[in-house]
């Protein structure tokens, strides 16, 4: 009996993530969706799966109608399979169960409607797994998923069987596996179509092979536009396929066939995902550490295959590393709880979801938490559904103060509400004001991301041993003197850092509560440090008390504050802090709420951008995150004078506020 040929299943995701420059993917379309399509639809013998996440899809379908329809004209032609997914591209591990199973039967929903698929298959976002997924997919009626071979290998499954499908379960509930190949993401679109099939094939009869990988790589990423387009990689492996077809060598399938024959068998996963996402995830010594163990275990050839056991940590490790991705995370949490308690509005979900979109969550050689327009527009999104629930139940408050406690779950910090909005102070942070969130234009003001110390950053043996499979071998690698003379935050900052004789107080204050206002303390051996915040109409106010504890003190007192207003379809390179009218407003361009910063003494503040140098596909870029303003003050307290200045901080309109003071952000 003849042996059968080896199936192919190619599925291929795409996404742009929510907040995300109209310019980005208007020329992601142009450079890679659009051709993508028109080249798949020549070859209607090899069948594509394929994913696009709804946030994606709805600005297609506002501005480039034309990628909707012809994908919708090759579903009818059955050759794309379409996977659902949660429909703002949440890693489902990062949010409520109840979130994920909402988000995606939203997503189903949309499919059903725009294309008439009933899809049985999931997008898993980045490949995160969480072995209570099983119970979550099967209960959203998911009945397969894709997950990296990553995974596979490291519970010992061998390289001739890794595809699957494999079943899975949590609580008596489950869901086949697919394992997607790690080598075909390193060759597909660098490697010749002929080796790139040869690869395939070579995988033994009756088998699956399972390429998944991002979209972009068709012609978004550096230099793919020229070699899939230009020189016709894509259509010279199409061409390949067709003809491996033809000679029964190669049988490309829709993902959702690869289940005939059966399942391979039974696996239990661990918390996991692709071996970049989780080196990534490891704090910088750790990940520096693990690069350079990987790249010694790839240059010695008397550790072959000890390299499938050793990976870096779960997605959740992000949390870890990065403050203000935890903040974010705890304050969409809350904000979830909050939807649920108001009966779910469904434009408070909407919102929600948005919140939820997974970019700004993480960092790597993609990963947005360094991207300012991400994270803000995560932030607005957070607000807007917060709101919303607030008015479904008794309405916001307009005053009033909450202390939580570290045994309430949350992190022991104080939250004060205005008519604007609301403050979220952290006392451990020395009373920093880590969120200023605003009802009109829904936006936090202080959410600006630290400067943080990353692998690339440093020098490494690592980058010369890099595995030359890796496909981005050369454009991520590091140049480490251009990392020389950055300057690093070692705490999260917000607004209101203090600082004496130029030692920043990043140390917990003593909470004193009084008639609407809290009261920090900071007690130091020569002098008490008082902070009096309060709701005052327009803003937060801070007063500052300098009492000596002998006859007499004289030092300086300094005090920081960051801000970055969100402008939608803008960086922040254009963000800057400017003198009006005794006020420093910080805002740029098409902001839609600014915030302005004066003292009692209308004294001026240094001002500086706040850089960070991240990694990105094109290497190490700067990127800009907002702006730092600190106030100096020379201080000269006796006990019977106390030093005393006011600060305010108030929200105001931007230069992009519209009549209604509202931002829009597709």
């Amino acid at each position: 009996m003849a042996e059968s040929p080896i199936r192919l299943g190619l599925v291929v995701h795409f996404h742009q993530p929510i907040g995300n420059l109209d310019r980005v993917v208007a020329q992601a379309t142009r450079r890679c969706y659009l051709p993508f399509l028109k080249t798949i639809a020549g070859y209607p013998e090899v069948p594509w799966t394929l994913h696009y996440s709804g946030c994606l899809l709805r600005w297609l379908e506002g501005h480039v109608p034309e990628v909707p329809e012809r994908l919708a004209e090759l579903v009818d032609a059955g050759v794309v399979e379409l996977l659902t997914g949660g429909l703002e591209e949440p890693i489902l591990a990062s949010i409520p169960e109840s979130d994920g199973l909402r988000q995606i039967a939203r997503m189903s929903e949309m499919l059903a409607e725009r294309f008439g698929s009933a899809p049985k298959g999931l997008w898993l976002t980045e490949r995160v797994w969480e072995p209570h997924l099983a119970r979550t997919l099967a209960r959203a009626g998911v009945a397969y998923t894709v997950v990296d071979d990553t995974s596979l290998r490291a519970v010992g499954v061998e390289e001739s069987v890794k595809a699957g499908p494999w079943s899975t379960e949590f609580e008596r509930e489950g869901v086949l596996l697919f394992g997607s190949s790690r080598q075909l993401r390193y060759l597909i679109p660098y490697a010749r179509p002929d080796r790139v099939i040869a690869e395939m094939a070579g995988a033994g009869p009756d088998g699956l092979v399972v390429y998944a990988d991002d979209g972009e790589k068709f012609g978004e990423w550096p230099r793919t536009h020229r070699q899939v387009y230009g020189r016709r990689w894509l259509a010279r492996f199409l061409e390949g396929l067709k003809v491996a077809k033809a000679e029964r060598r190669v049988r490309p399938v829709l993902l959702g066939d690869g289940v005939e024959g059966g399942t391979r068998g039974r696996v239990f996963l661990p918390s996991g995902s692709y071996d970049e996402m989780m080196t990534w995830a490891l704090p910088t010594p750790a990940r520096h550490r693990l690069e350079t163990a990987n790249a010694r275990l790839i240059a010695s050839p008397d550790t072959a295959g000890i390299g499938d056991f050793v990976h870096g940590a779960p997605w959740q490790g992000f949390l870890a590393k990065y403050p203000e991705v935890y903040r974010l995370h705890r304050a969409m949490l809350r904000v979830s709880a909050k939807v649920e308690r108001a009966g779910n509005p469904p434009s408070a979900v909407a919102h929600l979801h948005m919140a939820q979109c997974n970019c700004a969550y993480w960092h790597g050689t993609f990963g947005g938490a360094y991207l300012s327009f991400l994270r803000l527009a995560l932030w607005h999104h957070l607000i807007v559904a917060e709101h919303q629930a607030e008015l479904a139940l008794d309405g916001p408050p307009t005053a009033g103060i909450e202390m939580t406690s570290k045994d309430s779950g949350e992190s022991g910090e104080v939250r004060m509400w205005g008519p604007w909005g609301y403050a979220i102070t952290a006392p451990e942070l020395g009373g920093q004001v880590m969120q200023l969130a605003t009802w009109t234009g829904a936006a936090n003001l202080v959410a600006v991301m630290g400067r943080h110390l990353e692998s690339y950053h440093l020098p490494s043996e690592a980058i010369d041993r890099r595995d030359a499979r890796m496909e981005l071998g050369v454009l991520e690698a590091p140049s480490a003197a251009a990392a020389q003379g950055l300057e690093f935050d070692h705490v999260e900052v917000g607004a209101l850092r203090d600082a004496l004789d130029g030692e920043w107080l990043d140390c917990p204050y003593r909470v004193d509560e009084v008639p609407g206002s809290i009261v920090y303390c900071h007690d130091a051996p020569q002098l008490l440090l008082q902070k009096t915040l309060r709701c005052v109409p327009t803003g937060i106010e801070a007063t500052y008390l300098i009492t000596p504890r002998q006859d007499r003190w004289s030092g300086e007192l300094a005090v920081e504050v960051r801000s970055c207003p969100l402008a939608p379809n803008r960086t922040s390179d254009s963000v800057r802090a400017r003198p009006v009218r005794g006020r420093w407003i910080v805002d740029q361009p098409g902001t839609v709420t600014a915030l302005a910063v004066s003292t009692d003494d209308s004294k001026d503040p240094e001002s500086q951008s706040v850089i960070a140098l991240g990694a990105t596909l094109a290497g190490l870029e700067e990127m800009a995150q907002g702006v730092r303003l600190v106030f100096r003050w020379r201080v000269e307290a006796t006990t019977e004078h106390p030093w005393q200045r006011r600060i305010l901080l108030e929200p105001r309109p931007g230069r992009g506020a519209t009549a209604a003071g509202q931002l829009s952000i597709p």
